[in-house]
């Protein structure tokens, strides 16, 4: 395993190893991750789940998911099994390091209830190219475009289950166009603002897999105040 950094999170409650020069979780997984809302005994898959961060933060949370984390990058997906191993949450989070595009249920003990992601952003062809591959991977559609993204979401899905990702703000025609050929319906968008005054640069978005979705727009999240100080609510997706 290549060099890590021994890093905490929830002030200490949870202890995260992860790549001192590879790819390394941002706000993004964290802000995800305070939008789910599993009920008892709901089955979760993290599409993506890098060095396991979504994994643990909802482990940490909610003690009766059952919660499989699935990676590509076995140096990524090594480091989400020391991870959880560490945190003690073997009991209730697998990690599988497998391509999404073939994983089927009975990888995951079952279709899910919710399909959690902070999946690559970029898409072929635009931006640089990251030279640590970990990174590229990570980012652009290298390994899984959108369309296999809600394609793979869709196969591991229940009925009426939930489809939960983050994605730039300037992707929403995309997002729209790929998710209804599948049959999924939007039921919830929020808009990421680093600032009041400034465009939203990232939005969540909630979907359901053949259900009723509400198409709602939720009210947005600023990361800084006017002071340039994090916001309360951003702040408490820190806390445990």
């Amino acid at each position: 395993m290549e060099k890590s950094t021994a890093d905490s999170f929830f002030e200490n409650q949870i202890k995260i190893y992860q790549p001192e020069a590879g790819y390394r979780y941002s706000m993004d997984p964290v802000i995800l991750a305070a939008q789910a809302t599993p009920f008892k005994d709901c089955k979760i898959i993290d599409i993506g789940c890098g060095c396991g961060i979504i994994p643990l933060i909802l482990g940490y949370k909610f003690k009766d998911a059952q919660i499989t984390g699935v990676e590509i990058q076995s140096e990524l997906a090594g480091f989400a099994k020391k991870n959880i191993l560490e945190n003690q949450m073997s009991d209730r989070i697998q990690i599988l390091n497998k391509d999404i595009r073939a994983t089927t249920p009975h990888d995951t003990h079952g279709l899910a209830d919710i399909i959690i992601s902070n999946p690559p952003y970029k898409k072929k062809g635009t931006g640089r190219l990251n030279p640590d591959i970990q990174k590229a991977i990570a980012r652009h559609e290298i390994k899984l475009e959108l369309s296999q993204f809600f394609s793979s979401a869709h196969r591991l899905l229940k009925p009426q289950g939930q489809i939960l990702f983050i994605f730039p703000a300037d992707r929403l025609t995309d997002i729209i166009i790929g998710l209804q050929p599948l049959n999924f319906r939007l039921d919830w968008i929020k808009f990421i603002h680093t600032k009041k005054k400034n465009s939203a640069k990232l939005i969540l978005v909630s979907g359901l897999k053949e259900g009723h979705g509400r198409g709602i727009v939720r009210p947005p999240l600023y990361i800084y105040n006017t002071k340039n100080n994090p916001t309360n609510e951003y702040s408490a997706m820190f806390k445990p």
